[in-house]
């Protein structure tokens, strides 16, 4: 199963879930909250640049279509200096999945399936 790739909605980079912090607002009530709940989602990367983006241009209120109460900003701030490499090691593991399967998908003929080129560098492996 493919993992699950989000887009920080301040510099736009893409890596998997994990390596963010996601807001979200809660469908019935209306409310924003961190980390959990069914309903409209945003992603944002745990560092200073992205956060500062975000609120400054009120990032996560035009992608949540809400109001975002300044306590969120607060905690996410708490949130970074508190553990600022936390999300760090994950980003990194995650952008390198990323540029593998790039590199995996770009080296693969079009039209081939995946056994095909194992059984094509099989193949040349053994003459």
């Amino acid at each position: 199963m493919l993992p699950n790739y989000r887009r920080c909605i301040s510099c736009r980079r893409v890596a998997h879930k994990s390596a963010f912090w996601r807001v979200v607002r809660v469908f019935p009530s209306q409310q924003v909250q961190l980390d959990q709940g069914m309903g409209r989602s945003a992603y944002l990367c745990p560092q200073a640049s992205c956060l500062q983006i975000a609120q400054k241009k009120n990032r996560l209120g035009r992608s949540l279509k809400a109001v975002i109460p300044e306590e969120v900003y607060h905690i996410l701030w708490q949130r970074l200096s508190t553990d600022p490499a936390s999300a760090n090691p994950t980003a990194d593991r995650a952008d390198r999945t990323m540029e593998s399967r790039t590199v995996e998908d770009s080296s693969t003929p079009a039209g081939s399936t995946a056994s095909t080129v194992a059984q094509q560098a099989t193949s040349e492996s053994i003459s």
